[in-house]
Parts: structure tokens; C-alpha cells; sequence
């Protein structure tokens, strides 16, 4: 990835997402950099009420990776671009994002300054694929739902999955990872929480409010 243009002012953006507490982490994570306006969240299904250059779209508790809003988000006109942001992508998974009208993927290994670079280029008409050299570790910038009873991005990932009803290889599908991966991710969130089977899982998220979906307060679905 290329060195950022320069701006005199900073670049409108918006972060995509069904979780409170995940557009409100990465809405405060992107603030931090003064080349970014941080000027609202996007629900998929509710309107988007201003214009932003950008729009990054983080992929928690959707699957493979979120086509269909990737899809939808690029042919919103308040929209100039849409960035997928997510983390240990195939190269056969970012390539159909941008298919269907994704203008790149930054992975979630990246600080908010890598992130902004990102974004900047975006905004000028490039397309991306901001990747760390190595190994893909959530930054610790990031906040998602349990990450303070010790869940994992990838624990919590499936964790959500599987509340909602998706079964083992529903869940790999989603997050392109083996059966016995999710297997192993779902033992180790159930002991990291306390429950013993799905069930349990399910009313635990269901019941605590990090796992909050926006709206959900209100009825909304």
C-alpha cells in the first residue's frame, strides 16, 4: 500500500455494523486519527443520512463475509466507497467482496494509523488490500462482545453464530474455518463464561447487554 495523499481536511466516514459495542470500539478507534471524520454508524436497513467518502464495513456476527450488504452499501448513493474490514481472509473471499463493489479490505491486525492510511486511499480512488507482512492478531485497539470475560475475536465470532441457530458448518462457512475449529473455539468460550452447551451460550448472549444488537433495546429486528 501506497503513501496516503495529503489532505487539507479530514475525510467523512462512517462504520458498519449490527453491535453497539462494536461501532462504538472502532467509531472511538478511528476518532483518534485527525484525518478522519468519524460522522455516524450505518445499520444495514435503516438510512443512511449523510454523505461519507467511506464507509467501513466490519464483518462481526455476518457471514461470508456479508455480501449481500457489501452489495447494498455500494449502490447506496450517500456512499462513495465501501471498505471491508475483518480479519484472516482467503484471497478468494476479499476478491468476491470486491466483486460485488467493495473498493478494498483492511484486516483487523492493522493500528487505527494503518487503518486511516487505508481509508485515505480509498477516499482518492484507490483500491486496497491493507494486510500485515505476518501473521493476522487482532489489534488491541479493538473491543468486541466478552473480550473482557477473555473471549476471543474468533470465540466471540462464533459465539454469536451460534446463538442465532447456525449450526458447526454454518459457522465455518461463515468464518472460513474447519469444524473442529469452530468445535474447538466453542469449548473453549463456554468454559471461559462458565455454561456448559449451547443453550446456556444462547441465553448468556441473549441476556448480556455487550452482545446488544442495535435496536434490539427497542424491539426492533
Amino acid at each position: 500500500m501506497g503513501q496516503p495523499p495529503h489532505r487539507s481536511r479530514p475525510i467523512p466516514v462512517a462504520v458498519v455494523n449490527d453491535y453497539d459495542l462494536v461501532v462504538e470500539g472502532l467509531s472511538a478507534m478511528l476518532s483518534t486519527d485527525e484525518r478522519l471524520d468519524v460522522r455516524q454508524r450505518i445499520t444495514l436497513g435503516e438510512p443512511v443520512l449523510e454523505r461519507v467518502d467511506v464507509a467501513l464495513y466490519d464483518s462481526f456476527g455476518r457471514s461470508e463475509p456479508g455480501v449481500a450488504g457489501l452489495l447494498e452499501l455500494s449502490r447506496e448513493p450517500l456512499v462513495g466507497a465501501v471498505v471491508l474490514f475483518s480479519i484472516d481472509l482467503p484471497p478468494h473471499a476479499i476478491d468476491e467482496a470486491i466483486a460485488v463493489g467493495a473498493a478494498g479490505y483492511v484486516s483487523k491486525a492493522l493500528d487505527a494509523h494503518q487503518i486511516a492510511d487505508a481509508l485515505l486511499q480509498v477516499a482518492a480512488g484507490s483500491q486496497v488490500r491493507a494486510e500485515p507482512a505476518g501473521e493476522e492478531v487482532p489489534s488491541s485497539e479493538l473491543v468486541w462482545p466478552g473480550r473482557d470475560r477473555g473471549l476471543s475475536l474468533r470465540e466471540s465470532e462464533v459465539l454469536v453464530r451460534a446463538a442465532e441457530g447456525l449450526t458447526n458448518a454454518e459457522i465455518g462457512a461463515a468464518l472460513f474455518i474447519g469444524v473442529e475449529t469452530v468445535k474447538t473455539h466453542l469449548r473453549a468460550a463456554f468454559a471461559k463464561l462458565g455454561v456448559r452447551n449451547r443453550v446456556e451460550a444462547a441465553s448468556f448472549v441473549h441476556r448480556t447487554e455487550q452482545f446488544r444488537r442495535v435496536g434490539e433495546a427497542s424491539g426492533r429486528t
